[in-house]
């Protein structure tokens, strides 16, 4: 027991080791890129956008609205959840990603999962996540898709551009059919198999195989949902993936720019590919704004204009980081009145 104790420590040392290595590296190339960009030239374009920052924000929470009732659709397979409790939920996700970087790429995706425990529980909520992640998946590699195709007929995109963008799509795909695949099939069975390979996974396996059964049960719950409200959470997650393009829209014409709507289909659609190829980096430090450059720069735009608006998006999140503070302490403040009522009334 105490060997394993030691080994998972190290390994978790290990782990955060190489986070914040490549959340280091992820800043450093931000600085470069500032740096070579021009710092007082990409500053002048910040302030310029910076009085429309309200207006992007606003975007990015109607999207966030449209995910939540995306993911309230799906939850309803199980139990109803507050719509308010889901939009919450999913603004502290956003925050969380960007307050914890360090911690896990998708640690604020997993934070969904508690913070709507008081009304659906954890083998409730996770598949609901799981699943709900997967259409928003699919959505996005529609949206790709669409403005790839788009950008390939109007755009003169370079070649080592499309193709790289082409296998990337390639990848996606392939990846979301095996996560449909291991959703349909079931995880237990595929772990039951790995299990075998070392007494530490038996064990392991052993302790969660009944939640290990739930969870697909679960899952295979909610293939059989509503067929309509399956299209209906698709075409959501696809809305809100299109109101993304709005934001960089909103972004470019605040800095004075013409803003043509298959360019900016296009760096819309570059910087996600950029985003999901560069997973690895916590926050996507450096990647996103890097991916933002390149692409405003593929289409025309000078060097700081694409990073404006890359740094411009980043401040969008580090707002939510701060809302997501206030709607963490105010949630703590509750649950302490709550308790303290109750302890009250009790005597």
């Amino acid at each position: 027991m105490d060997k394993n104790n030691s080994n998972n420590t190290t390994n978790n040392r290990k782990k955060k080791l190489a986070r914040i290595i490549l959340t280091a590296f992820g800043l450093m190339l931000l600085a470069v890129l500032i740096w070579r960009a021009g710092p007082k030239v990409v500053w002048e374009n910040i302030v310029k956008a910076g009085y429309y920052l309200p207006l992007v924000c606003l975007i990015a929470l109607t999207w966030m609205f449209l995910q939540a009732i995306a993911w309230s659709i799906v939850q309803s397979a199980f139990q109803k959840v507050p719509l308010m409790t889901l939009f919450r939920a999913k603004i502290m996700a956003d925050g969380l990603g960007t307050l914890v970087p360090i911690a896990a790429n998708i640690g604020g995706e997993a934070a969904r999962a508690v913070i709507i425990k008081p009304h659906s529980p954890l083998n409730e909520g996770i598949p609901g996540i799981v699943f709900d992640k997967t259409i928003e998946y699919f959505a996005s590699l529609a949206y790709l898709a669409a403005g790839l195709l788009l950008s390939l007929i109007y755009l003169k995109i370079p070649q080592k551009l499309e193709v790289s963008s082409l296998v990337a799509l390639g990848i996606i795909t392939i990846v979301l059919v095996i996560m449909v695949i291991l959703q349909l099939k079931g995880v237990y069975p595929i772990v039951e198999r790995l299990a075998g390979i070392s007494h530490h996974l038996r064990r392991w396996f052993e302790q969660k195989e009944a939640s290990l059964k739930d969870f697909d049960r679960n899952m295979r719950l909610m293939f059989s949902h509503s067929k309509t409200g399956l299209l209906l959470v698709f075409l959501l997650h696809f809305t809100a993936r299109c109101l993304g393009a709005l934001e960089i829209y909103v972004i470019i014409r605040a800095m004075g720019w013409p803003a043509s709507l298959v360019k900016v289909v296009f760096i819309s659609v570059f910087t996600v590919i950029i985003n999901t190829a560069f997973f690895v980096i916590p926050g996507q430090w450096g990647a996103a704004e890097g991916g933002s450059l390149l692409a405003a720069a593929t289409v025309g735009y000078p060097v700081t204009i694409g990073l404006s608006v890359g740094l411009i998006r980043r401040l969008r999140k580090i707002f939510f980081a701060v809302l997501t503070v206030i709607l963490t302490a105010a949630g703590k403040h509750k649950q302490n009145e709550k308790l303290a009522t109750e302890n009250a009334n009790g005597r």
